[in-house]
């Protein structure tokens, strides 16, 4: 994936409440997370695991989060403004550091 100037690191309020909701929420974990997670695994196992891929395959589940978040709690035309590109590449990376561990034990 192409990044942008906006995809940096940089925490905040709405970064922090996508990656809560994206990990809490039954759909998300089951459509998006579990075949992230598995793919990372097989690459870990392999060797040609890469941190700054794991973030890009990660960045989808974080725009699906966020299009969901805003389905359910505002209008969806909303959502760029409300997580930005910076938000969704936060939470992306977050999210690989939270199932780091998943990754590395293959256990999902």
């Amino acid at each position: 994936m192409k990044r942008t100037k906006n995809m940096v690191y940089r925490p905040s309020i709405e970064s922090r409440e996508l990656t809560l909701y994206a990990t809490n929420d039954g759909r998300i974990y089951e459509y998006w997370i579990i075949p992230v997670v598995r793919n990372l695994a097989k690459k870990f196992a392999k060797g040609t695991f890469d941190p700054d891929k794991a973030i890009d395959a990660f960045f989808p589940v974080a725009t699906a989060a966020a299009k969901k978040y805003c389905k359910e709690f505002a209008r969806l035309e909303d959502a760029p403004r409300i997580f930005s590109v910076t938000d969704r590449f936060t939470t992306a990376a977050d999210m690989v550091d939270y199932y780091m561990e998943n990754i590395e034990r293959n256990d999902l």
